[in-house]
C-alpha cells in the first residue's frame, strides 16, 4: 500500500547544497539486475509523496556486510518536467545514525511529465546493521533549514528486502577507511566474475577475477592495505594474490578487472565459498565486506561458448569446445579437444597467446598441451580460430572425467610487500586467524592465467580414419585445411601404385601429389605429412622423397612423390584399399591434427599397351628380342618402337622417377641392367629405340631371356620398383 504524506510545492530556493547528478557517477557492475520494475510493482512497497500524482518509493535494495544499495523511483504524475537535482536522500538507522547516500549512476536527474525514472545509490555501513533498522530518509534541499534540508519521509528497507534476497551484485569499499589522504567520495565497487579452479605443479589453485569500478570523481588505484581472501563453509582461511591489474590507475566511471590467485587444498569445500576484503589494524584484521562465490565458481560443458574473460568494452569474444575424442593405446589415453575462439561483437578483437592443460584426479595431476598454429592476431567480426589440444593422458584415466584448462599467457608483473607468512603461499589457519601481510601481494612472474575450464564429459573415442574417410577421386583437389596448405595451393593425389621390394621383405606404395600454385606470389612449396591407413586401422606414413623444389612459381604446377612402407604380404581387392590421412604434426605439443581423411585404393597394374607414369603416357607399338657377339662377349639387344606423349605441363626435377628394363635368364636370375629416363639428356623418345645390355658372357647366354621394363624411384628408405611391361 502506498502511503501518501503530507504535500508539499515544488518552488524552493537554489542551494548551494543541492546535488547535481550529472557530476555523480556510476558504479554498478550488474546495472542491468537493478533495472526499475513494472510500474504494477509499485503497490508492493510505501511512497513518499511530494503532491498527489508525484512521488517517491524504493524499488530494490541490497544489503551486504558493509554497503547498502537501493535504488528510488522518482513517479512524476505531472504535466510539467520535475527535476530530481532538488531532493536527496540519505540512510538512517533506528538509533539515530546517518550516512551518506552516493548516487552510483550518471543521470540528467530531469524526469519528464507523466515518466519515472529509477536512481541507484549506495552508503557505507558499519558493521552490525540490519534491513529492519535502516530507512531512507527523503528531504528537499532547502537552505533555511539548520541542517539544509526539508524532510518529506521516510522508507523502510525492509519493505523491498525479501526473505532469501539474492546476494549484493557488489561489495563497495569507501577507500578513506584505508587512506585517510584519498578525496571522500574515493570508492571501488568490487563485482565477481569467473572463479576458476586448476591444478598447477601439482597443487591447486583458485583464480577469480574481480570487477573494480571507480566510484568516485578522481583516478585511484587498488590501495595497498587492501586484502583479500577465501573463506569457506568451515571457516578456513586462503590468503589471495593479485596476480595482475594491481598497479592499474582506474579513471573515474571506468572499470578494471584484477585477477586473484589462491593456493587451497585440494579438499576446500566450493559451496559456501565466500571472498572477504579486509585490512589490518594494529594486530587484527578489519573485514570491509563479503562477496558470496556461490554464482562465481564456473566449469563449461562441451559445447556450449564462455565469454573470454578480461575483454575491453565493446569487444565479446567466446571460447567453446567444440569437441573432445579420444583413444585408448599402449602408452596411455590419447585426447584431442578442439576449441573454437569466436568474435560474436562488432569490433575486431585481438586474439590471445592460448594453450591449455588436461587436469584429472585429486591429485593436482595435469598434463599440458599446446596448439602453435600460424594466425592472424585479430578476429574480424563473425570469425572465428580454431585450436587443437593434443595430450597422452595416463593409463587408467577417464577423459570424461578430465578437465580441458584453457590459459592466457601473460606477464602479470606487478608490486607489492608481504611480512609474516608469504601472501599467496595457501597458509590456512582456523576461524578468526589469518594470515599477516602488509599490501596485496602480487605476482611478479611472467606466467598465464586461465580463460576457461571445459568439462570433457561427453568426449567420444576416437574411430578409425579408414571408416570415417570420405569418397576421393584421383586427380581431384584433396579439400584441406588451411593450417597445412596455403589457400592459393590445390593439392591432388595423381597416383598410387605398389611398387616391389623383394629382397628387403617389404613392398613399397608410391604416391604422387601434383600441387598447383593459384596466387599471385611465389609460395613454399608444403611438406605434407600424410599416412595411409588399412582396412584393420593400420597406420604407415609418407616418406617424401629425398630431395625437392622449396617453392612454387605462379600459376605453374610441380609433382613431389612420397613412399609407404607395406607388409609384404598376399593381398586381396579389400587390402588395396586404404584411407589416405593428410595431418598436421607441427603446430601441436604431441599427436597430430587431421587435415582431411580420404578414401584411396592401389590402382592395378598395367596389362596393356599404354603405360601411365604421370605426367607421361607410353604406347608401346612393337618390340623384340635379340642378341649380338663381339669381341668376346654377348650383347642383348630390346628394340622398341612407341610413342611417348607429355599429358600434363608440370613440373618435374631430377628426383623424378627413371625407367630401368632388367634382364632375367631362364632360372630367375638377373643377367644385366640398362637404366633410361623420360627426361634430361639421353632421354626416351617417341619412334625406334634400341636398349642393350651388353657384357654378357657365354654361359649367360640361353633361350627364355625376359626383359622387365620396371619405373624406379629414390626413396629415403632405398629404391623402389614397379613392373611396366614384361617383353619375352
Amino acid at each position: 500500500m502506498i502511503r501518501q504524506l503530507t504535500s508539499i510545492g515544488l518552488r524552493s530556493k537554489n542551494s548551494f547544497k543541492q546535488t547535481s547528478l550529472a557530476v555523480l557517477l556510476t558504479g554498478s557492475l550488474l546495472a542491468a539486475s537493478w533495472a526499475a520494475p513494472a510500474p504494477s510493482a509499485h503497490a508492493a512497497s510505501e511512497g513518499v509523496f511530494i503532491s498527489k500524482d508525484s512521488y517517491f518509493m524504493l524499488n530494490r535494495a541490497s544489503l551486504s556486510s558493509s554497503s547498502l544499495q537501493f535504488s528510488v523511483l522518482f513517479h512524476n504524475g505531472e504535466n510539467q518536467t520535475l527535476d530530481f537535482n532538488k531532493y536527496g536522500v540519505r540512510v538512517t538507522d533506528s538509533a539515530g545514525h546517518s550516512y551518506t547516500a552516493n548516487l552510483s549512476e550518471k543521470k540528467s536527474g530531469i524526469v519528464n511529465g507523466g515518466q519515472e525514472e529509477s536512481f541507484r545509490f549506495y552508503a557505507n555501513l558499519p558493521a552490525g546493521e540490519t534491513a529492519a533498522d535502516l530507512k531512507v530518509d527523503v528531504f528537499r534541499w532547502d537552505y533555511n533549514k539548520s541542517d539544509f534540508m526539508n524532510h518529506l519521509g521516510e522508507l523502510p528497507i525492509v519493505s523491498v528486502i525479501q526473505e532469501g534476497q539474492l546476494e549484493a551484485p557488489e561489495e563497495i569499499i569507501s577507500l578513506r577507511t584505508l587512506d585517510s589522504t584519498l578525496a571522500n567520495d574515493a570508492s571501488l565497487a568490487f563485482g565477481l566474475g569467473q572463479s576458476v579452479r586448476v591444478t598447477e605443479n601439482g597443487k591447486w589453485y583458485m583464480y577469480t577475477q574481480v570487477a573494480a569500478k571507480n566510484l568516485g570523481s578522481s583516478s585511484v588505484k587498488v590501495p595497498a592495505g587492501l586484502l583479500a581472501r577465501l573463506v569457506d563453509a568451515n571457516g578456513m582461511k586462503y590468503t589471495a594474490t593479485v596476480q595482475s591489474g594491481a598497479d592499474t590507475a582506474i579513471l573515474p566511471n571506468q572499470s578494471d578487472t584484477l585477477t586473484l590467485k589462491t593456493l587451497i587444498s585440494k579438499g576446500m569445500p566450493t559451496s559456501g565459498l565466500t571472498l572477504e576484503y579486509y585490512y589490518l589494524n594494529q594486530s587484527e584484521d578489519v573485514s570491509l565486506g563479503t562477496l558470496s562465490m556461490n554464482s562465481s565458481l564456473n566449469t563449461v560443458a562441451l559445447g556450449v561458448k564462455q565469454s573470454y574473460a578480461g575483454q575491453q568494452d565493446g569487444e565479446n569474444v567466446t571460447a567453446k569446445a567444440s569437441s573432445s575424442t579420444y583413444s585408448i593405446q599402449a602408452d596411455g589415453v590419447h585426447v584431442q579437444t578442439v576449441v573454437t575462439l569466436s568474435n560474436d561483437g562488432d569490433v575486431v578483437a585481438p586474439v590471445p597467446a592460448l594453450a591449455a592443460s588436461y587436469q584429472f584426479g585429486d591429485s593436482g595431476s595435469s598434463v599440458s598441451s599446446t596448439d602453435n598454429s600460424t594466425r592472424s592476431g585479430f578476429l574480424a567480426p563473425k570469425e572465428t580460430s580454431t585450436y587443437y589440444f593434443n595430450a597422452t593422458l595416463p593409463t587408467g584415466v577417464d577423459p570424461n572425467a578430465a578437465q580441458l584448462v584453457l590459459w592466457q599467457k601473460a606477464a602479470a608483473a606487478s608490486t607489492g610487500s608481504t611480512t609474516g607468512s608469504t601472501a599467496g603461499s595457501g597458509t590456512t589457519t582456523g576461524t578468526g586467524s589469518s594470515t599477516a601481510t602488509t599490501g596485496i601481494s602480487t605476482s611478479t612472474t611472467t606466467g598465464q592465467q586461465p580463460v576457461a575450464v571445459f568439462v570433457l564429459k561427453g568426449a567420444s573415442e576416437a574411430q578409425n580414419g579408414f571408416t570415417t574417410a570420405v569418397d576421393y577421386e584421383l586427380g581431384t583437389k584433396l579439400a584441406l585445411g588451411s593450417s597445412v596448405v596455403s589457400p592459393n595451393l590445390d593439392v591432388s593425389l595423381i597416383e598410387l601404385h605398389a611398387h616391389e621390394n623383394d629382397d628387403l621383405g617389404y613392398k613399397t606404395a608410391i604416391a604422387k601429389y601434383k600441387i598447383t600454385n593459384n596466387g599471385t606470389s611465389t609460395l613454399a612449396l608444403p611438406e605434407l605429412q600424410n599416412e595411409i591407413i588399412d582396412n584393420k586401422g593400420n597406420a604407415y606414413t609418407g616418406s617424401r622423397q629425398s630431395e625437392a623444389a622449396t617453392q612454387i612459381t605462379p600459376g605453374s604446377s610441380y609433382v613431389v612423390s612420397y613412399s609407404y612402407l607395406l607388409p609384404n604380404k598376399e593381398t586381396d581387392d579389400e587390402d588395396d584399399s586404404f584411407a589416405l590421412n593428410v595431418y598436421d604434426d607441427k603446430s601441436v605439443s604431441e599427436g597430430n591434427v587431421s587435415a582431411g581423411t580420404f578414401k584411396v585404393a592401389l590402382q592395378e597394374a598395367e596389362t596393356g599397351d599404354t603405360i601411365a607414369i604421370y605426367p607421361f603416357s607410353l604406347k608401346i607399338n612393337d618390340s623384340s628380342i635379340g642378341w649380338t657377339y663381339s669381341g668376346g662377349t654377348y650383347s642383348y639387344v630390346l628394340s622398341l618402337d612407341m610413342d611417348i606423349s607429355h599429358e600434363d605441363q608440370v613440373i618435374i626435377d631430377a628426383n623424378f622417377s627413371k625407367i630401368q628394363f632388367e634382364m632375367v635368364d631362364s632360372l630367375g636370375r638377373i643377367v644385366g641392367t640398362q637404366d633410361a629416363s623420360l627426361m634430361g639428356t639421353g632421354k626416351l623418345t617417341s619412334g625406334s629405340q634400341r636398349v642393350t645390355i651388353s657384357g654378357l658372357k657365354n654361359e649367360q647366354v640361353s633361350s627364355g631371356i625376359v626383359v622387365n621394363m620396371y619405373e624406379v624411384i629414390n626413396t629415403p628408405n632405398g629404391t623402389a620398383k614397379r613392373l611396366l611391361k614384361q617383353f619375352k
